[in-house]
């Protein structure tokens, strides 16, 4: 497959181990947490399925989230190029609604948001392996093609050992360089498979837990967003070294 050109510049590919990890409310939060820190950042969603309807549009709801949790005032076609109704993997949306993931789109936008701010913090939809053009075309190749390190984002509890690790070799294998691992929603008392995961995921994959973000009630309020941000805030050093 010919891809359009885009630019190297610098930020990273938020990806989840899977489905509903929190991969978004992670992308904000870095993109908020860079942005206090006095980095020009932006959020870039290229492409999401399942959005709702308002008056005759389709409305990413990851990237009016994000705005919010960040303070961007971009209209949100620019920080997702690509809208899906259907609440599916995005090649699968797009054959149902008879169009296909338009890369060259997806381009003109990174290439947009990419020369006017100083990093990029985009997000990807589901796991690595999740369809976008066909099955030729996934979200690990998404990531390879725009070149920006990936961060993980993976649940605290029982389970994410290997999902955490098999996200994180994939992408290795790929070529990509996996800049760091987000644990989310990190319980107040840990139970032991929380209090040793860490340690072992950073054995197995020889990279880095970047943050353990806590359950936060309420994102939507200023309170849980400082908490958010706060929780970010070393990570968002780190990736912005």
């Amino acid at each position: 497959m010919r891809l359009p050109e885009v630019p190297r510049g610098r930020g990273v590919f938020v990806t989840g181990t899977d489905t509903d990890v929190g991969k978004t409310v992670m992308a904000a939060g870095l993109t908020a947490a860079l942005r206090a820190a006095g980095v020009r950042a932006v959020y870039f969603k290229p492409v999401q399925s399942g959005c709702p309807e308002r008056e005759g549009r389709l409305i990413p709801t990851d990237a009016e989230f994000a705005a919010r949790v960040a303070g961007l005032a971009e209209p949100l076609p620019t920080l997702t190029p690509v809208r899906l109704k259907l609440p599916l993997a995005p090649a699968v949306a797009a054959a149902q609604a008879g169009v296909s993931v338009d890369l060259e789109e997806i381009a003109r936008a990174y290439r947009d948001l990419a020369g006017r701010y100083d990093f990029v913090v985009a997000e990807g939809a589901g796991g690595l392996y999740v369809p976008l053009v066909g099955t030729e075309f996934t979200v690990l190749d998404l990531a390879v093609w725009l070149g920006l390190p990936l961060v993980v984002a993976a649940r605290a509890g029982l389970g994410t050992i290997n999902h955490t690790v098999l996200t994180v070799k994939a992408a290795q294998q790929a070529g990509l360089r996996v800049a760091g691992i987000i644990l989310n929603r990190y319980p107040r008392e840990p139970n032991l498979a929380a209090r040793t995961n860490p340690e072992v995921i950073t054995g197995l994959t020889g990279v880095p837990i970047l943050a353990q973000v806590p359950e936060i009630a309420d994102l939507e309020g200023a309170a849980g967003r400082e908490v958010l941000v706060r929780a970010l805030a070393d990570a968002a050093r780190v990736i912005a070294a």
